[in-house]
This record gives structure tokens, C-alpha cells and sequence, in this order.
């Protein structure tokens, strides 16, 4: 009960300066505080993570990887359209047909990988953050 009585005989400067605001939704709290009660983000300096760190590290790998494997279909491409010059098996089959499947499919690996890459660096960021001083 005294403590009670002794919060109640604060002054309203008293009680404001024990509050500050969270930086994510604005709400007031204790100015010792470390985690939002309204919100639930932490307000003291957080870590990344090593799963957040293992994302991004993947996101970076997978975008190099996408990268060579466009690299390597565009240069078997370029020698099955040299076949397809000189072989002329299908008058159907023009180097500028093999061109355009040879670009297509290009275009689609490559826009999927970094789609991928891109995904994995935003679940990066969405990954549960951990106070500096947690064990």
C-alpha cells in the first residue's frame, strides 16, 4: 500500500519524465523500459541475428549463382544456334527463333533467382531480433 500512496503524490512533471516515447508506434512507456508493451518491439539496441546474417549471406550466394548459371545457358546457347546455322535440320528452326528461346529463357532464370535472393534479404529483416545483452 505505501507504494501506492507515493505514486499517487507525484506531480504530473514527475510522471512525464518517467515516460518516454517507443520509436516504433509512439506509445508511452517507463523510461527504464526495454520492450514496448504495446507494440512488443525492443527499445534498447538489437542484433541482427546469425539467422538474419545466414539469409543475407544465401540471398548474396543465390543472386552469384543465378548470375553463372545465365551466364552459362547464354554461352551453350550461342553454340546450339551455331548448330542450328549451320545443321539447318527444320526450316522451322531460324538462329533468331533459337535467339529469342535462348533469351526467354534467360530472362526467366535470371528473374527468378533475384526474385529468390531479394525474398531471402527480406526475411532477413523479418527475422525475431534479440537485445545485445541476451544470453
Amino acid at each position: 500500500m505505501p507504494a501506492a500512496i507515493s505514486v499517487t503524490r507525484r506531480s504530473g512533471e514527475t510522471l512525464a519524465a518517467a515516460m518516454k516515447r517507443c520509436p516504433f508506434c509512439c506509445g508511452d512507456i517507463p523510461t527504464e523500459a526495454r520492450k514496448c508493451r504495446e507494440c512488443g518491439e525492443w527499445v534498447v539496441g538489437t542484433s541482427g541475428g546469425l539467422a538474419a546474417a545466414g539469409l543475407r549471406l544465401l540471398g548474396v550466394i543465390w543472386a552469384g549463382v543465378t548470375v553463372m548459371a545465365a551466364l552459362g545457358l547464354w554461352y551453350v546457347g550461342q553454340g546450339v544456334r551455331r548448330w542450328a546455322w549451320m545443321h539447318a535440320v527444320d526450316q522451322q528452326i531460324t538462329p533468331q527463333l533459337v535467339d529469342l528461346a535462348l533469351y526467354t529463357l534467360i530472362a526467366v532464370v535470371v528473374l527468378k533467382g533475384l526474385m529468390l535472393s531479394v525474398g531471402l534479404g527480406i526475411m532477413a529483416r523479418l527475422s525475431p531480433r534479440r537485445p545485445r545483452w541476451w544470453t
